[in-house]
């Protein structure tokens, strides 16, 4: 930002959302470069890993996190060149994590109504169709939409689910609330954790004498998706028939 020591500009795209704590799939990730927006007006020193994109109008600045300026969350959401309509799912989901959110989903509906005309909105507006608040992670994310193309249900994110055996409740990542057919995504983060895999396994156990059926989904499986996909279907059809007996 030296760069523009007397300049209107903010970060722009992927650098800003890095900046602002959001994680990004691999297709619009950019750890190597540092994107900025600068009026057209201003001049542009050629500086080694700093990517200038000229705007028309001054940034506005939304917020400065660490001192960095960086426009409205939306906004560089339609900064983002590529991908797929699925990855900038992943991204506006980013934006409305359970915890320390971002945005609401009606402040996030609302920034994309004053944008309509712009570059890239048109991809948001089919994006955000899909959008979900409260997740947890991309991954997550990418679970429930490989869920959708293959046809099912969207399921409900994070469903609370009170355990009176044990007098507690647990979230589901996903979940089909009448079929009682969860599914959780599992990075693998404890492998090794004795501990915490003994209260995974409790968990589970809990769970099930609630009468849900959960389904653990891998990184691995993410790749091939029918792999959890086709099981999640068989156990709502099955869940379906027993519970409108």
């Amino acid at each position: 930002m030296a760069a523009y020591p007397r300049a209107d500009i903010a970060l722009y795209g992927a650098t800003a959302l890095q900046v602002l704590g959001v994680a990004l799939p691999a297709c619009f990730e950019d750890w190597d470069n540092c994107h900025v927006i600068v009026p057209r007006s201003t001049y542009q020193p050629i500086r080694r890993c700093v990517v200038a994109h000229r705007s028309s109008a001054t940034p506005t600045v939304w917020a400065r996190p660490d001192g960095l300026p960086v426009m409205h969350p939306v906004d560089h959401w339609a900064q983002l060149a590529g991908g797929t309509v699925n990855s900038l799912v992943e991204v506006g989901d980013g934006l409305l994590r359970r915890r320390h959110p971002l945005l609401s989903l009606d402040q996030m509906n609302r920034r994309v109504a004053e944008l309509e005309g712009t570059a890239g909105v048109a991809r948001l507006r089919a994006a955000l169709r899909l959008v979900v608040p409260g997740t947890d992670s991309l991954y997550e994310t990418r679970t429930r939409l490989a869920l959708i193309d293959a046809g099912l249900p969207t399921p409900l994110v994070n469903l609370p689910v009170f355990v009176r055996s044990v007098g507690r409740t647990y979230h589901l990542d996903m979940a089909y609330k009448h079929e009682k057919v969860g599914i959780e995504f599992d990075g693998l983060v404890h492998v090794g954790d004795d501990r915490q895999q003994e209260i995974d396994a409790a968990r589970h156990r809990d769970l099930a004498d609630e009468g849900w059926f959960v389904i653990r989904v891998t990184a691995r499986q993410l790749a091939e998706p029918v792999q959890f996909t086709r099981p999640v279907e068989r156990a709502l059809i099955l869940r379906h028939g027993l519970l409108s007996r």
